[in-house]
């Protein structure tokens, strides 16, 4: 199940945003927003832990945890395209 469910996208993700004044809490732009996890955990929904952020400062947010996730998967495709060496001794 994922966590941003129905209650996410009708009480959770707009109460943050009212909060906030519908404005980026980094660099306080308006517009498109996301509602970013500061410690990144995505199950973890207290107002504390939730701020309003433009795309480009979430990205600059998540951007440490997302590269090694992603250093993490693409090592584990390309060795699973690799035959496995056995030795025999």
């Amino acid at each position: 199940m994922t966590p941003y469910n129905y209650h996410w996208r009708t009480s959770t993700r707009p109460r943050i945003l009212e909060r906030d004044g519908y404005r980026c809490r980094r660099c306080g732009r308006a517009g498109r927003l996301d509602v970013a996890h500061l410690d990144q955990d995505n199950t973890h929904d207290d107002d504390e832990n939730l701020l309003s952020m433009c795309r480009r400062d979430h990205r600059r947010h998540d951007y440490a945890s997302w590269k090694a996730k992603s250093r993490e998967t693409r090592a584990a495709r390309k060795d699973a395209g690799r035959p496995i060496l056995v030795m025999c001794g």
